[in-house]
């Protein structure tokens, strides 16, 4: 029978002593060390959880410099696509036998300054990120200091490497879609150009338009805010236009919501009056009446890369490749939600 043991928790000496082994073995068993027998790492196991043992993370930490840990910086987590991609990325770790511990910036660059020093000081073994409008230059001179890796967004003073969709391409072949269904009057609605996704995204909209000769509409481009509230007052702006758009990309989910909630309040019908592109597909597209068409983005394949290439650069850092693959390639998904453009002027 184990000895009674001392107040402020069980230690390996501890598990050790209450097996008859040596403290060092049982080290190496509890870290599944290939020189401990598996009958050993059976029986060390099952003493720990008898004893209640809790590895001492403190003490781990200040032998090898690193956590078992990786962090996460997002915008938001109201992103359908940031929802998937972090559960890919935790289940990535899991396996890793690593945490996934998640931040949100709320695009605040102040904010994401914080949390990646709070990152830094917890002594994390890497970070994936999707970069703010503007990064402090404290972040970016951080970020440089431990393994890392853009996801979606990429900033030119962040020199890690970037898993992202080629956005460009995306707003293309949404944009070339309404074309080909006779759509001359089509309104662009994303976020800031000065994010990466917000000028790829812009410029795959303008380069469709030119492609086909129309000539582009400054009324008809609007970028600001990812909230939905600047969906919802743009789109009121755009059909209250002597010449109100036929069709609409909206080049972001969440903005999404805001469209849609226009469109329900004024009754707004759809894809007569109205065709409507979203960019990057959300489930719950397909079951609105009408089913949205939408640009699907890989999320899976993307997630798991990004994953995958933060835990290579931790095992190798100067292996790090900022270029180290292409774009994601989008997918259109043609739904109800577009149609041929109405003849004469929009109907409500």
């Amino acid at each position: 029978m184990a000895k009674a043991l001392r107040s402020g928790g069980v230690t390996i000496k501890d598990v050790a002593a209450s097996i008859g082994l040596a403290h060092s073995t049982v080290s190496r068993a509890l870290n599944d060390h290939p020189g401990i027998g598996e009958e050993t790492k059976v029986l060390v196991r099952r003493a720990a959880a008898n004893l209640n043992y809790v590895a001492n993370s403190g003490a781990r930490l200040m032998r090898s410099g690193t956590s078992r840990v990786v962090g996460l910086i997002l915008p938001d987590i109201e992103n359908d696509f940031y929802n998937s991609a972090t559960r890919i990325m935790a289940e990535f770790c899991d396996a890793e036998n690593f945490q996934l511990l998640l931040a949100v910036s709320e695009d605040d660059p102040e904010k994401e300054c914080k949390q990646v020093l709070a990152f830094r000081e917890a002594r994390v073994a890497g970070l994936v990120i999707a970069a703010t409008l503007n990064p402090k230059r404290e972040t970016a001179q951080m970020l440089r200091q431990l393994p890392a890796v853009q996801f979606l967004r990429r900033h030119a003073s962040i020199r890690s490497p970037s898993i992202r969709a080629d956005d460009s391409r995306g707003l293309h072949i949404a944009t070339d879609h309404l074309v080909s269904l006779g759509h001359k009057r089509i309104a662009f609605i994303g976020v800031h150009p000065q994010l990466s996704t917000g000028k790829d995204r812009l410029d795959g909209y303008r380069q469709s338009l030119a492609a086909a000769g129309i000539a582009e509409v400054p009324q008809y481009v609007r970028t600001g805010s990812s909230q939905p509230a600047f969906a919802r007052e743009t789109l009121i702006d755009l059909l209250a236009l002597p010449a109100p758009p036929s069709a609409v990309v909206v080049a972001s989910p969440r903005l999404v919501l805001g469209v849609l909630d226009v469109i329900s309040q004024q009754n707004i019908s759809v894809p007569d009056a109205l065709s409507l592109v979203a960019y990057s597909d959300v489930e719950w597209f397909r079951t609105w009446r009408p089913a949205i068409t939408a640009v699907a983005l890989p999320t899976a394949a993307m997630a798991t890369t990004a994953a995958s290439l933060l835990f290579r650069t931790i095992r190798k850092p100067d292996e790090n490749d900022i270029e180290f693959c292409a774009p994601f390639e989008p997918t259109l998904l043609v739904r109800s939600s577009t149609g041929p453009a109405p003849r004469g002027g929009a109907s409500r």
